[in-house]
């Protein structure tokens, strides 16, 4: 076979998508869920927690749906109580208005951190949101969708 600039080009081509899907299954399969009461674990919600702290004015606990880690990255699906399992009064927080108003999901929070020296720190978060928050924290930060996925 004589290989012209036309068919150099396509296995040139070809190749480069060979690589890149197998660069993105790679990662892809980098994506682990930290076990209840490991380090890491504790580290990735100890990082997220003051963050919604601030945001429901008090101390609050997960209750996690879903955390991935993948790298120096993790995404976290949670839902916020107060310590001991207490309900957060929805009404007495900034988001007082859209509670009333059916704007505000109590049933979901999200966050995105990521790791840079050795400290976790959240990159991006939601709380209560009535739409899929993170899909563009996805798309922005280039992460592969197996982070997000249960």
């Amino acid at each position: 076979m004589k290989i012209t600039a036309r068919n150099a080009l396509a296995i040139f081509l070809w190749l480069a998508m060979a690589f890149a899907s197998f660069a993105n299954t790679a990662f892809a399969q980098t994506v682990m869920q930290p076990p209840t009461g490991s380090p890491l674990r504790s580290e990735v919600l100890n990082a997220a927690r003051p963050t919604f702290e601030s945001e429901t004015g008090g101390a609050i606990e997960f209750v996690v749906r879903r955390l991935n880690v993948a790298g120096d990255w993790a995404f976290g699906d949670v839902r916020l109580q107060r310590p001991g399992g207490g309900q957060i009064d929805w009404r007495k927080t900034k988001y007082a208005a859209d509670f009333a108003g059916g704007m505000f999901d109590p049933s979901g929070s999200f966050f995105l951190v990521r790791r840079s020296d050795g400290v976790w720190t959240v990159v991006e978060f939601a709380t209560g949101p009535t739409d899929i928050a993170w899909d563009s924290w996805r798309t922005d930060y280039k992460l592969p969708a197996a982070l997000f996925e249960r």
